[in-house]
């Protein structure tokens, strides 16, 4: 029995998600993740539902649906579009790969911006941590694997979702429509030499490649699924866009669970959060990860910069700490 073929996924998709990774980008963090990082060699993905976007993964999820109800109703020889696709959407979000009951998506966060205000108050400590810069090029798993990890920048503004999106809707429309097209055609042309003018005819016909049908419909759900599960983590709430962040996405089936790098928790204050210990180096990769550089936040002790210097010499890490150059006084406490 051969394998089924790996999904090679929408054009439009496949060119944002391999889209170069900067030479450095940021993690804003306290002074023990920090240390937690650099010694570890690892970075904490967390689950999606604990990120600080509320509307986390339904901003997707609602901006799909709206793309379908631009759908035409019917397209080709006949194709009901807009229902297809929309009861193909509904289920990837409510019942498929991508509902909450299948599907973990862990989440590593960076950013392009390591000195950023409005990140220090929300991943930063209140401006009491830190921001590592670090060398994350090597991070990308190869793109002929057909795997549904990425690590790429998220999309923000609405036109760039919206044309994403519509590219997998085309591609998942085109798939189903050709096939659709293709035995209406032959079903008329049977329906013509049968000396026949009865319209049953033609779904009669279509009966009889029923298992044909079901086998399309079901590689364009998997190409769909497939296509949602890359791009949907990447589409964040426009009010976040000045973060301009990259995420590291690792979807994990639920129902294999526990997993090849085990789930962990972290208490936070008012709930457990869970999160995996993705390497930061590559497998039997030796010495420290590729940090770059290490900003104080604008309101660390003010001899920070002398302490995580130290430690970064005694990790054997090449760079020197920074204070940032925010002045920002945080609050009291």
């Amino acid at each position: 029995m051969t394998n089924p073929p790996k999904p090679t996924g929408c054009t439009a998709v496949n060119e944002h998600i391999a889209k170069p990774i900067p030479s450095i980008l940021w993690h804003y963090t306290t002074f023990a993740g920090l240390q937690g990082i650099i010694t570890s060699k690892t970075i904490w993905a967390t689950e999606y539902r604990f990120l600080n976007d509320r509307e986390e993964f339904q901003h997707a999820r609602s901006m799909a649906l709206s793309v379908v109800e631009e759908e035409p109703e019917f397209t080709g020889e006949g194709f009901p579009a807009r229902d297809m696709i929309g009861k193909a959407v509904s289920i990837a979000f409510n019942t498929g790969s991508l509902h909450e009951q299948r599907l973990r998506i862990m989440v590593a966060c960076f950013s392009e911006k390591g000195d950023q205000l409005s990140q220090w108050g929300r991943y930063g400590s209140d401006g009491t941590g830190v921001s590592i810069g670090l060398d994350l090029r090597q991070m990308r798993p190869p793109s002929d694997i057909g795997t549904a990890v990425t690590f790429a920048p998220c999309l923000y503004k609405n036109a760039d979702k919206r044309s994403i999106l519509k590219a997998v809707v085309a591609q998942y429309r085109s798939k189903l429509q050709g096939c659709w097209d293709s035995f209406v055609k032959v079903a008329r042309r049977d329906q013509i030499e049968a000396g026949r003018r009865d319209p049953e005819l033609v779904w009669e016909l279509i009966g009889k490649h029923s298992k044909e049908q079901r086998q399309v419909i079901a590689e364009g759900h998997a190409e769909l699924q497939f296509n949602l599960l890359r791009i949907a983590p990447l589409l964040k709430h426009e009010g976040f866009s000045e973060e301009q962040e990259w995420r590291l996405v690792l979807p994990i089936e639920a129902i294999k669970l526990p997993t090849r790098r085990p789930f962990h928790f972290r208490a936070a204050s008012n709930t457990l959060v869970p999160y995996i210990a993705y390497p930061l180096n590559m497998e039997n990769q030796e010495g420290p990860i590729a940090c770059n550089s290490v900003i104080v936040g604008p309101g660390g002790h003010e001899s920070a910069e002398v302490a995580v210097n130290i430690f970064l010499q005694i990790q054997q890490i090449p760079t020197q700490a920074q204070r940032s150059a925010i002045p920002f006084r945080p609050p009291s406490r």
